[in-house]
């Protein structure tokens, strides 16, 4: 009734299955109306409304999917960016990594995993109601100052255990944004401020391969 699927042995495959069949359908049909007036802007504004919106709901929920299920989600934007690279970039060979860099497009298993963060990060903020996190969730308060720990408690179970997980995502975004300041905290935020930080990191690096 909530629009998430599970077999008899509680795996998310005939979910994976579903969301899958449906979203290249609606891509078949996206190509198809788009095919003689489409701008790249109408292109996303499509994908995002009909697509990534159906592959991310309840995402949460059902993120514990194996790496085979991850790929096959993950083939759903693959072929969205094939087909912009081949109506607006013809003279480009497509290359997925390149395409998500140059339609500035984040991979959908990164979403997930920020979509895990910011769960439980609004849980904390008081934007989400869920006292089953709250209750299994503890803050980590560190006995002497540190310049770099975990926010959260991980606790010692699974890693695709729902609270070890968002708690383990969470501990990542937590380093570089302040959960718990006055502004409304939104998945935008999260991946800019970590898109960042991978970008000062990768400055860093090469600096210090230049000149050192």
């Amino acid at each position: 009734d909530l629009g998430v699927y599970l077999d008899s042995k509680l795996h998310f495959h005939d979910h994976v299955n579903f969301i899958f069949s449906q979203c290249i359908k609606t891509l078949g049909i996206i190509r198809s109306i788009t095919f003689n007036y489409s701008t790249l802007g109408c292109m996303f504004i499509l994908y995002f409304t009909l697509v990534r919106s159906k592959v991310e709901y309840a995402s949460v929920v059902w993120n514990s999917i194996t790496s085979t299920d991850a790929n096959k989600l993950e083939r759903i934007q693959q072929k969205f960016a094939a087909l912009c690279f081949k109506r607006f970039f013809p003279q480009v060979d497509y290359c997925y990594d390149f395409a998500v860099e140059q339609l500035k497009l984040d991979t959908l298993q990164k979403r997930r995993y920020h979509l895990d963060a910011l769960f439980l990060i609004q849980v904390y903020r008081g934007s989400v109601l869920c006292p089953f996190a709250l209750e299994i969730v503890d803050l980590r308060v560190p006995v002497r100052y540190i310049r770099d720990f975990p926010m959260f408690n991980v606790c010692s179970v699974s890693k695709n255990c729902l609270s070890a997980r968002c708690a383990s995502a969470a501990n990542v975004v937590c380093r570089d944004i302040d959960v718990f300041g006055p502004k409304t905290l939104l998945m935008k935020h999260i991946l800019y401020l970590t898109n960042l930080t991978l970008i000062i990191i990768t400055i860093f690096i090469k600096f210090r391969y230049y000149y050192y």
